[in-house]
């Protein structure tokens, strides 16, 4: 089916990318993702967009299948939509004005208070509220470097503030290795992983899914 996405986030996995972003039709979100790859992360020879690398705010016409891998433990089924051949076309950029009709203001990030969220949390509500993926309005954002990588800590305008996340938006690194400077306020995407137990000691929740920051729009 084609489909014109804002695309809002190019993140790394497992060596490649994740291309997340909202079906300006119908206002909801899809994750494209590769029948070709063990985890459908997006190959580079699928996700250009004119030969260029997908940005946030790219408008991408892509054409996607109805449906993709269903499962909260294969990068979760709601969102997910199967990348059909054809080439990816951009026809145009929106502006962070565009962005403010697709925020979500819940009281809860990604369904928890934690940076992480149980999958039996998901399973239990409803398919249409089995959200992986926010857009948020960001009052403050910090980064710190923990172990070789970027964790972000933020708050957002409606007070919560979310702690140590590790980021994966792709140009977001860059600038941050590059020790450039960062706005403090913005649009953060906050995804959620692919459930895995992190090597805790007196760990008990079994396999979480961690809030990743996938992608960060400056204001």
């Amino acid at each position: 089916m084609e489909t014109t996405v804002l695309c809002l986030a190019n993140s790394k996995k497992e060596g490649e990318r994740c291309i997340a972003g909202i079906d300006v039709r119908t206002g909801q979100w899809v994750r494209p993702v590769s029948r070709h790859t063990p985890k459908g992360e997006v190959p580079l020879r699928e996700r250009q967009a004119n030969g260029q690398e997908p940005q946030p705010l790219d408008l991408i016409q892509m054409d996607l299948a109805h449906n993709g891998p269903a499962g909260f433990d294969y990068c979760h089924a709601k969102e997910n939509r199967w990348i059909e051949a054809t080439p990816w076309t951009k026809l145009g950029v929106a502006g962070t004005r565009d962005l403010h009709r697709y925020l979500c203001t819940a009281a809860r990030i990604l369904h928890s208070q934690a940076k992480y969220t149980r999958p039996d949390v998901i399973e239990l509500k409803p398919l249409a509220e089995r959200t992986t993926l926010e857009l948020r309005k960001v009052r403050r954002i910090d980064f710190d470097q923990s172990g070789g990588k970027w964790k972000a800590t933020l708050s957002t305008a409606e007070g919560i503030e979310l702690r140590g996340i590790s980021v994966t938006d792709c140009v977001l690194t860059e600038q941050l290795n590059g020790r450039e400077i960062t706005g403090q306020q913005g649009y953060a995407v906050i995804s959620l992983s692919v459930p895995w137990t992190p090597p805790i000691e007196d760990w008990a929740e079994g396999p979480v899914g961690w809030k990743l920051l996938a992608g960060w729009i400056t204001e």
